[in-house]
């Protein structure tokens, strides 16, 4: 099986970017916005200096979508959640450069977790993702899309409303019918943009598991560090590759000019005939089980990604 996986991550197409998701669920503590920016300041800026760095998104989740008979979640339970999901989500021109950036600055990293330890209840856990597609603008003021209207190439930027929300859905995919997918899940939400709100999308494929980035290193690494740390460097406990999942696991990111919109708009996928019946059987009919969905907001964000996927 692990000479089958391998050669499904060889056999992986050339991306213009990867995207690194590393998630944690802590406490939902009126002081974790704070806490986080106190935390992070330290580990984004190790994060900048790395090369091959190509942007960030820093979510927390704000609900459940209430799809597929789950009819106790809702989209926006921050009063409700006792912990809540941080999604951590960096670019990169390559996963090496990724995992390039936890073996030169893993203390940095390892520090900011322990800042953190006292409201974390799960992770960190680490994924890694290929971006299949892409159709997100970037974000601007009211003022810049006017000007930029006015000098007719607004083509790739949308208005920031400051209520921006994102929907994250997970779905896993029967083997053999990846390509069907992703042609289906393409063309659903280029439907879908049709909807109210909508800005846009995009597509991710998990290829593999970053173990430094879910905190995980070798036994005897972890004990030259604690020996001495000015010289020895944690080791990962395997490679990428070898998080590569079967069945295929995609992560669908559609986001939203507010959280109205998208609790308004978002079903459309399953209730509007047109949609449905291209989400019905090429998507839905393809996914081991119903998607997860959740929804989050941006505490912040560094958008570098978006100006090199809007230029693919």
């Amino acid at each position: 099986m692990s000479l089958n996986i391998k050669q499904l991550f060889d056999a992986e197409p050339a991306s213009a970017l990867y995207v690194a998701i590393n998630r944690v669920l802590v406490k939902n503590d009126p002081n974790l916005m704070g806490m986080m920016k106190q935390a992070s300041s330290k580990m984004c800026l190790a994060t900048a200096l790395t090369p091959g760095f190509k942007g960030f998104d820093l979510m927390k989740q704000l609900g459940a979508c209430p799809m597929g008979m789950r009819w106790g979640a809702s989209t926006d339970m921050g009063q409700q959640l006792s912990h809540i999901w941080i999604d951590q989500i960096t670019y990169w021109d390559s996963w090496e450069a990724h995992e390039n950036f936890h073996e030169t600055f893993e203390d940095v990293v390892v520090n900011t977790c322990a800042k953190c330890g006292e409201v974390m209840l799960e992770g960190p856990e680490e994924p890694v993702f290929r971006v299949v597609h892409s159709d997100l603008p970037k974000l601007i003021s009211m003022n810049q899309w006017l000007k930029k209207s006015g000098q007719g190439n607004a083509k790739g930027f949308a208005v920031d409303t400051g209520k921006t929300v994102t929907v994250l859905a997970t779905h896993r995919i029967r083997p053999g019918k990846e390509d069907e997918f992703e042609a289906g899940e393409i063309e659903t939400m280029n439907m879908l943009k049709e909807s109210t709100g909508m800005i846009g999308f995009q597509i991710l494929k998990r290829i593999g598991l970053s173990t430094l980035g879910s905190g995980h290193a070798t036994v005897a690494s972890m004990l030259e560090d604690l020996k001495d740390s000015s010289g020895s460097k944690l080791k990962r406990t395997a490679e990428v590759w070898e998080g590569y999942t079967i069945p295929a696991e995609y992560l669908v990111m559609v986001e939203w000019e507010s959280l109205h919109d998208a609790q308004g708009n978002m079903p459309h996928v399953n209730v509007k005939p047109e949609i449905l019946f291209v989400h019905g059987p090429k998507v839905l009919d393809n996914c081991l089980h119903m998607p997860n969905v959740r929804m989050a907001d941006s505490m912040f964000r560094e958008q570098t990604n978006r100006e090199i996927l809007n230029k693919q």
